[in-house]
């Protein structure tokens, strides 16, 4: 929808496509084949006339042939600052699209958006919908996710894998907390 060009790097999708597969082709010619690359894209514009899953899918085969390994599947974004009335915001709903991306153009992916329940990346993880989970405003708003997460998966003894420092202080705090009946 942006790519209102009429050159050789606009018009048709062929065309469109071409700016992001040469970027991925010098990338990965000067990139360590022992490094992964992964490549964001938006799986749907989420508008009339912009992206659609299908399109990423193509895109993300054609990225693939040229040695890139993920595909991060955001969403959104072209439709000005509205959100787009197709897009229906809860917890995950960017997942399915690295799910399609995944199966379809049997490449690796990454679910972005929209994920803090640990059980549900998990989840995401297990069933092979994606390979990885980004968290970004996640981290922002709980820097210790990762600690939190491994609790709520009940992968550890409570706080132990916290830094020493801290972990023996929240141990200690969560006998007390329960001992009084308030946890």
């Amino acid at each position: 929808m942006s790519n209102t060009r009429t050159d050789s790097w606009g018009g048709s999708f062929e065309n469109r496509t071409r700016f992001a597969v040469e970027v991925a082709k010098s990338i990965r010619a000067n990139w360590p084949k022992a490094y992964p690359l992964a490549f964001r894209l938006s799986a749907t514009d989420w508008v009339e006339g912009g992206l659609e899953v299908e399109d990423t899918v193509e895109i993300a085969r054609r990225l693939k042939a040229e040695g890139v390994d993920m595909i991060d599947c955001s969403s959104g974004g072209i439709g000005g600052k509205e959100r787009p009335k197709r897009m229906t915001i809860a917890e995950g709903f960017q997942a399915p699209f690295a799910a399609e991306v995944r199966k379809k153009a049997e490449i690796a992916t990454m679910a972005v958006g929209f994920l803090w329940d640990a059980k549900l990346c998990e989840d995401l993880l297990g069933s092979q919908q994606a390979d990885m989970i980004a968290l970004a405003r996640e981290l922002l708003d709980d820097p210790n996710w990762p600690l939190h997460a491994t609790a709520q998966l009940d992968a550890t003894d409570g706080h132990s894998p916290w830094p020493i420092e801290a972990g023996w202080w929240l141990m200690k705090r969560d006998r007390l907390l329960a001992k009084l009946g308030l946890r």
